[in-house]
């Protein structure tokens, strides 16, 4: 069975809800983020197709950001916190056990994943689901230096793309790579439904390579944030 092209695709409802299990499932402003990062493999496509937003909402514009442009611009501003941000692991979770299927994932892992040859290889950040600081005394202060200039660099950057969806759109981003986002928006008796699934990178570079190879010029896909340069 040649895994490679198997695909499976779950998708997942986003949408205002009563007694919303998720941040998402409300009409509050998400920040930039990645999803998933509280486990051991987020997923690396996510695709979201606009199946109905009505006229009368106001706001809700979706947000994306290449995180790893944001990244090696903060390697070349600030050295040191990129070094900190890249060796100090901050902690993910989801740890929620008020709803139909509990959830308990705790994982460590730096925000900037660096190969052997100081080259970015993945990336994490979300905000939302960062628990308490799991490390040496020393480290937390310098830690969170680091942490606000690098919150500062995603908030303020001017390569934030906004995008107010239409009915029929889907948009298809990189998980590891580009931050994603909303703005606030009120309902006004309308409804905005977004319908999303994931797609694991290996099947996409698995795609890619192939078709690279066979009517390409069979060079690798690289900068996939899967924590490898190839």
């Amino acid at each position: 069975m040649d895994l490679c092209f198997i695909v499976i695709l779950l998708t997942f409802d986003v949408k205002s809800a009563p007694n919303p299990v998720n941040i998402a499932y409300t009409s509050v402003a998400l920040s930039l983020h990645t999803d998933l990062v509280y486990m051991e493999s987020p997923p690396g496509l996510q695709l979201l197709h606009c199946l109905r937003f009505d006229d009368c909402v106001e706001g809700g514009e979706s947000t994306y950001l290449d995180l790893f442009h944001v990244v090696e611009e903060f390697r070349k501003s600030h050295p040191r916190y990129f070094q900190i941000l890249s060796t100090i692991p901050a902690t993910f979770h989801k740890c929620h056990y008020d709803r139909e299927n509990p959830y308990h994932l705790v994982y460590q892992k730096p925000h900037i994943i660096l190969n052997h040859r100081k080259q970015v290889v993945g990336l994490n950040w979300a905000p939302p689901f960062e628990g308490p600081l799991l490390v040496e005394e020393d480290d937390v202060l310098m830690y969170y230096e680091a942490y606000e200039e690098l919150a500062k660099a995603i908030k303020n950057s001017d390569k934030i793309l906004t995008y107010g969806m239409k009915v029929g759109d889907l948009m298809i981003f990189n998980n590891h790579r580009v931050l994603h986002g909303r703005n606030e928006f009120k309902l006004n008796d309308g409804i905005r439904h977004l319908q999303g699934c994931y797609i694991g990178i290996d099947d996409f570079k698995c795609k890619v390579q192939v078709l690279s190879n066979q009517v390409g010029d069979g060079q690798p896909p690289k900068h996939v944030g899967n924590q490898s340069w190839l």
